[in-house]
Parts: C-alpha cells; structure tokens; sequence
C-alpha cells in the first residue's frame, strides 16, 4: 500500500475498499448535486451515552433518529482517547504519530491545516462553518491564527481547551444553534456546506446549565460499573493505579457521588442532544434534508468508575469506544441499521472528502466508510493501533503513555517507560469487562507475541 493509507483490511477487499473511484462507491449518482455535510462531535461522551445503544437512563431522541435515519457503529473507537491528539486525528485523518499533536500547547502547522478536510472542502468549494471548541494548540504560547484558524472557515466561532459553558450569562451551545442556524438559512442555493459543531457536553466544568434543558430527560439510579470495585483496582498494572486514571471523586466507596456524576453528565449529553435536534430541524425547514449528509461522534469516551477509575487517556473500552453514527439520505432505506466492522475517528475525514467528490490526501491513514455504509457485509478492517503519548504540564500524577493493538477478538496494550515492560493481553470475547489479563498466563504467550510485533509493524508503518 502507498504511505499514508496503512489500513489492516481483509486481502481480498483491500484493494477495492482504499482504491475505488469515487464513480464505483455510493455518493449519490453522476450528475447529483455534492452533499452537504454536518458533523456533530461531542466531548467526553461515552458511546453507551445514548438511548439507540440501549441506555435507559437518558432520553436522547435526536440522536436516536440519526441512527434510525442511517447507519450506526457499534465498534467505534478513537486512536488517542484525549482532546487535543483526537481532535487533530478528526481533522487530518491521522494517526498522532503522524500527525504529532502530543501535547495541549503544540498546533497543526500551516501546511498541516492545508490537509485537513474543511480547508480541502472550501478549497473545493464548500462554504464552511466551526462552532465550538477546536483545542489543538495554546493560542497563548503558539501563534494564534494557527490555534484558532478563523480565516480557513466562512463562518468562525470557535474556542481553545479552556473554553466555558458561560459566555456573558448565556449558555454556550444556545448561541452555537443560533449561529447554525443563521448559517444554514443564509446558505446559497447553489453552494453546498459544511457545518462542524464542536459540542462542549458533557466536558466539564460543569457548572453553568441550561435553564431551559426539561429536567425529565434523565432518570436514575444509575448502576455502578461490574468492576467499579478495589478488588479490580488493585489488579491493573501498576503504571495504571500510578496514573491519572486513578485519581477523582471517590467512585469505589460513595455512591452518592457517583449517581451525582453520572445524573450531571447525562444531563449535559441530553443538552447536547437538543441541539442535533434544533441544527437538524433548520436543515429540514431549510429544504435541505434530502441531500445532506450527518455525521455524529464524540473526541474519546470516559471511563466513569471502570476499574475504579475516572478520566480517559487509557486502551480500556469505557474510554477508546464513541458514538459514531453516518445518516445518508441518498442511500437507500435497506442500508440503515448498524455495523459491527470496527470504525476509527481518523475515517471521518477521507470519508466525508470522498463523498464530496474531493481526492483524499495520501497523507490520510483513514478508510473511507462509503462501502460500508452501503452494504453492511463489507468486510471491514482486521486490526488497528492505539497510541497516548501526551503529557499535561504543571505536575501531579501522570497520563498513562500507552500503545497497543486492537482487533475483533484480541486486544494489546504495553505501558511505556516501565522496566521490565508492563503489558496486558485481553480476550474480549471471553472477558469483554477486560478483568483478566493473560499477558502473563502461558495460554496467551503466542497471542502476546504476535500482537507484541504487530505492534511494532503498525507504528512504523503509520509514521
């Protein structure tokens, strides 16, 4: 394969699913009208977070009705579970190792930018709209146009990492709709568009809410995670328990804290629900329903009492898998549904590139999706690679700098900097709460092997 499209596919469809002209895949019929294109990607959400994947507890209708309308992932994953290195992978369809957004200061440089799928689109032309929070690069130590690109958008209302839920007494994500909204009735009828609304939900602090969010829209108790226990602590790697992951509310010991968390996070992923609903209806009234393409997805999950841990940034499931729905109205009704082939963040790009008709860079480690969406027994990628190398500054303990290999039944993971090296090997079908670690057991070491150099071949193929 050329550099730059590393993608681990079953042989006898490699070929047809990286290569095909845009003419052989389904993008709406030769002399149709380009789509437009909405992408709506949330922060911290976990993929469980939705009503269409059998949550209960929360009412997300909105989102509900995209996967009805469309195609739902079930194994949806992100390659670096951390805000500024995913959000750089949805921008460029890259792997951080390419792409070398590793740290919450750093930003892509100028010709970096020139290869990400907005500034392709509106060079394209496709007018262009962000709204939200980008939080790739410190405009405070990194130059700012590079750090908040106002100039590679039409429209431009967008925030670094730091961003809150208060603008001037009014909640954030009430004046993105309002922005959206403007946009997409003042959108020519003879352009097509790109609307990115960058959801704030759940990140927090969360402590400004909605006063108009309707308060029946959650319901608890919640049920703790099955390994929210000490006991499943005490058996991860120590690189683990050393890290990051471990620190935060005291989910193990009081319950009451963490029925609190849950019923806040759900709130706010609620709130971020409404505002699919209140973009999609000014699509609808706009006309444009028919021919505009939805994409709906999240920067990493969160692991919300997993193994008695908070935050992300690790390979456990809780914090790689996120939502990621695909609504194309120009497909037909029989496609719907879901899909169990495993979807990374780094396709959306090629993906929406290839639909727009737009050559998709080489420098794009993605695959696009569009034979998948299209026939759901289109094999899919065999594995793929996991890597966290970011650190935060100013101290305390520290992210867990992690890579490994995931495929549909095996998954890897060493832990950098330890010695002798820290690894766990999990058999998800067997163990799919990831509670037994065979990376020590001699029944797993020619598994460990392998994924051991798989490892090493990935890594330095994506380069």
């Amino acid at each position: 394969m050329r550099k730059g499209r590393t993608v681990n596919l079953h042989p006898a469809v490699a070929a047809a699913l990286l290569f095909a002209p845009a003419s052989a895949l389904p993008a709406g019929g030769e002399g149709a009208p380009r789509p437009n294109l909405v992408f709506f990607f949330t922060d911290d959400q976990p993929q469980s977070a939705m009503g269409c994947m059998g949550n209960p507890h929360l009412k997300t209708p909105n989102m509900d009705r995209l996967a009805a309308e469309g195609v739902l992932f079930e194994n949806s994953f992100v390659t670096t579970a951390i805000c500024c290195s995913s959000r750089a992978s949805l921008f460029s369809g890259q792997h951080m190792v390419r792409h070398g957004i590793d740290s919450f200061v750093k930003a892509l440089s100028a010709e970096q930018w020139a290869g990400t799928y907005p500034v392709l689109l509106r060079a394209a032309g496709y007018r262009t709209a962000f709204l939200g929070k980008l939080a790739i690069g410190n405009p405070k130590t990194e130059p700012p146009g590079l750090c908040l690109p106002a100039d590679r958008f039409d429209l431009w209302y967008g925030f670094p990492q730091s961003i809150a839920f208060n603008q001037d007494g009014r909640y954030l994500t009430t004046v993105m709709e309002e922005k959206a909204v403007r946009f997409i009735r003042e959108q020519p009828k003879d352009k097509p568009f790109l609307l990115i609304m960058a959801l704030k939900e759940p990140h927090g602090p969360r402590d400004f809410e909605d006063p108009d969010l309707p308060r029946d829209l959650v319901q608890g108790p919640f049920p703790r995670p099955a390994t929210l226990s000490d006991e499943a602590f005490v058996r991860l790697p120590a690189a683990i328990r050393a890290s990051r992951n471990s620190v935060g509310p005291p989910f193990a010991t009081d319950d009451a804290t963490f029925q609190q968390e849950m019923a806040q996070t759900y709130r706010y992923v609620c709130r971020a629900d409404l505002a699919v609903g209140r973009v999609m209806q000014a699509v609808r009234d706009a006309g444009l329903d028919g021919n505009t393409v939805v994409f709906f997805s999240s920067d990493n999950g969160s692991l919300d009492g997993a193994h008695r841990l908070h935050g992300k940034w690790s390979m456990y499931e809780e914090s790689i898998r996120v939502p990621l729905i695909v609504r194309d109205p120009r497909l037909p009704a029989a496609a719907r549904g879901r899909r169990a082939q495993m979807a990374l963040n780094i396709d959306i790009a090629p993906t929406m590139l290839a639909m727009a008709g737009v050559p998709v860079p080489a420098a794009m480690q993605g695959m696009d999706l569009r034979p998948i969406l299209a026939d759901p027994k289109t094999p899919g990628r065999a594995d793929w690679y996991y890597e966290h190398d970011i650190q935060l500054v100013g101290g305390g303990k520290p992210l867990p700098r992690c890579e490994g290999v995931r495929s549909d039944r095996w998954k890897y993971t060493r832990y950098k900097d330890t010695e002798p090296a820290q690894e766990e090997l999990f058999d998800l079908q067997a163990d799919p709460r990831e509670e037994r670690n065979l990376a020590g057991d001699p029944a797993g070491a020619k598994t460990l092997a392998s994924l051991r150099a798989r490892c090493v071949e990935l890594r330095a193929a994506l380069k």
